[in-house]
């Protein structure tokens, strides 16, 4: 993992360096990540240029070293989102490079990631492309499946489709049609993974029944031809664990149902621009203030009058480490009761956040899908939500 050093009192890490550490599911994890510190603290230690103003904080850096080297948390070290081939609205910010995903993989590989969710627009990369930007896709996502890691999961999503009210059965058919291309690309190039998940439609809008119906057109044609590939399948309302508790699993063997969450969203979504006014608000923490008496903003005035308002005011309900161990556990209740298996493919918050809150949030999230025996990808590697610098 490449790591920055963004001040001198103390060796500075990514946030994932420092979540995985903190949350590395083995003694021997946490003693090798503590060891890699270990190296890099000496290693910067010979520099002239840092070395004197390093000089007084050996003690305090070793405690810490020490202290998460023998923490006793037994959280998983969760899946993660790896984003830029769905970000075909700003082709500046396309990812379309071999070598970026080389390096990522192996970054994550090493530090023992559960798995990959890759984010992808399909539709654009198969159709609407030019030729060269085709030719380039086609190479690269051989590739990145040659990348993962054997026996971790390797999710590729569906994103940017246009699922309507009215045009969702045609929709639902070029869905199909892509993932089988896909599929064949793949197929050809002996590049099938056994590893190898579809997540056949990222947060789909429609009505509950229309998606229904448009996922079951995907799933028949994709099992037509490929029936034992694993597919994973969400509810409406942009996977809404709210919609999942009142979904009727599909009637097939071997899917996987998801949900994404970002509760609160005040919270985890506070000062991005693309959710509008009512997540003006910025500098709320998590949790909710208690015994650490830290003050919650003002709310901000954008906000008031928007739905912010209302969730601002229920925060000290939303905002605490209960309620998310509540709204977690009412979808384990839903997948026991059906006795399938759900995974969370989305999670995550915003760098708008503090990173102590950022940190917190994260710890709580996964350590609470780990508990529920739920397998949980964090949004996202780099970007608004990255916990990679």
């Amino acid at each position: 993992m490449d790591i920055k050093i963004k001040n001198i009192i103390a060796p500075q890490i990514s946030l994932l360096l420092a979540f995985h550490i903190l949350t590395c599911n083995s003694l021997k994890n946490q003693v090798l990540g503590t060891l890699r510190l270990v190296i890099l603290y000496c290693n910067l230690s010979k520099s002239n240029l840092i070395k004197k103003r390093l000089k007084n904080n050996y003690l305090l850096f070793f405690i810490i070293l020490l202290l998460t080297l023998f923490s006793t948390s037994n959280i998983h070290a969760q899946g993660m989102n790896v984003t830029g081939l769905e970000k075909t609205w700003d082709l500046s910010k396309t990812e379309i490079n071999r070598n970026y995903y080389q390096r990522v993989f192996k970054n994550l590989n090493r530090d023992n990631v559960e798995g990959i969710r890759l984010p992808i627009d399909l539709n654009y990369f198969l159709n609407q492309a030019n030729n060269q930007e085709k030719r380039k896709f086609k190479k690269l996502i051989k590739n990145i499946v040659s990348y993962q890691k054997q026996n971790t999961p390797l999710v590729l999503a569906y994103f940017n489709h246009n699922l309507t009210h009215e045009n969702y059965k045609a929709e639902a058919n070029l869905i199909a049609k892509n993932w089988i291309i896909l599929l064949q690309i793949l197929e050809k190039e002996q590049a099938l993974s056994k590893n190898l998940f579809l997540e056949i439609a990222n947060e789909p809008t429609i009505y509950p029944h229309q998606w229904r119906e448009s996922a079951k057109i995907i799933i028949e044609q994709i099992r037509s031809c490929y029936p034992n590939l694993h597919l994973i399948v969400g509810s409406s309302n942009y996977n809404s664990i709210y919609e999942l508790s009142r979904l009727e699993p599909l009637p097939y063997e071997n899917i996987i149902y998801t949900f994404h969450f970002y509760e609160p969203f005040i919270f985890t979504h506070q000062g991005t621009e693309w959710t509008g006014p009512q997540n003006s608000t910025t500098g709320i923490p998590f949790p909710f203030p208690d015994s650490t008496k830290r003050n919650m903003p003002d709310l901000a005035p954008q906000a008031k009058g928007t739905p912010g308002e209302i969730n601002y005011r229920d925060y000290q309900h939303t905002g605490t480490l209960e309620a998310i161990n509540h709204k977690i556990s009412s979808v384990a209740n839903w997948r026991d009761t059906y006795g399938v298996e759900t995974w969370c493919t989305e999670y995550g918050v915003t760098q708008n956040a503090d990173s102590e809150s950022r940190r917190k949030y994260l710890q709580k999230v996964s350590k609470t899908l780990k508990a529920y025996n739920i397998p949980g990808f964090i949004w996202e590697y780099e970007g608004n939500f990255g916990v990679y610098k």
